[in-house]
């Protein structure tokens, strides 16, 4: 499988490959959401990873899967010869650009043999040291963040954390609060702290199922168990898992028309 944003960089990959009759191409890619899913659907034996790709690069495509999915990968890099090294040192191997034809298949040589040699269990340790390696180098402060989909209000969120990637199915979500300069993300047995505007997040959820109550908070209508009176005329959104959730005044209008259908 060949993993590359650039468009010309895939299809002089494939003509390469394609001087190779054991070698089948089970799919081409051009970001990291459709590698992992195309990872997942074909179980392919090889990958020719990009590593520098927008929003989710090539360690974090490998860092998404189970240990039991683990490819043989071939690194395709611009990195400098330092950060060369952690390959060296983990025996895993790289085609640096620009590669001649030569080292292309040198590569895909060594990946053949490591494939036929059983050898995948040495393989998946090498590449999960790597990864390892990598995920030490992030930054301690980044938190967890959405990774932008170009299709409109998906049926998911996609959530890059700690150099791995969570599909998070937005019908899941039960309820969202904002956190400072942040929001929290309410599932059933977890959540999730996002930089994110709720203006933001509210954009990318279905209208229809999802209504703003509060400057603070955000509420799956799947989600809402009663509406409970307190006091002055105001009242209080009582989720199913017993949270309790202040409606106000200025958000009760569209609150009430949205939950009149249902």
């Amino acid at each position: 499988m060949i993993i590359d944003d650039e468009a010309e960089a895939r299809a002089g990959i494939k003509l390469l490959l394609a001087r190779d009759e054991e070698i089948r191409i089970v799919g081409s890619c051009s970001n990291g959401l459709e590698a992992i899913e195309a990872i997942t659907a074909h179980q392919p034996q090889l990958l020719l990873l990009d590593i520098q790709m927008p929003e989710i690069n090539g360690f974090e495509v490998l860092g998404s899967l189970p240990p039991t999915n683990m490819p043989a990968v071939i690194f395709i890099t611009a990195y400098d010869q330092y950060a060369l090294r952690a390959f060296d040192i983990h025996a895993i191997d790289y085609l640096l650009k620009p590669f001649t034809d030569q080292r292309f298949f040198e590569a895909i040589r060594h990946a053949k043999n490591h494939i036929q040699s059983a050898s995948a269990a040495q393989i998946h340790q090498n590449l999960r040291a790597l990864l390892a390696h990598y995920q030490q180098k992030l930054p301690r402060e980044e938190l967890p963040r959405l990774v932008h989909e170009s299709q409109q209000q998906p049926e998911r969120m996609v959530i890059k954390s700690e150099g791995s990637i969570i599909f998070l199915p937005i019908a899941d979500i039960q309820w969202i609060e904002a956190h400072d300069y942040y929001i929290k993300i309410h599932l059933e047995h977890q959540s999730y702290l996002l930089r994110e505007s709720m203006k933001r997040i509210l954009q990318r959820l279905p209208a229809q199922k999802f209504c703003r109550i509060h400057k603070s908070s955000i509420v799956n209508l799947n989600f809402v168990q009663e509406l409970q009176p307190v006091f002055n005329g105001e009242y209080a959104v009582v989720m199913q898992n017993g949270e309790k959730l202040k409606l106000s005044r200025g958000y009760r209008k569209a609150f009430f028309e949205k939950i009149r259908p249902l």
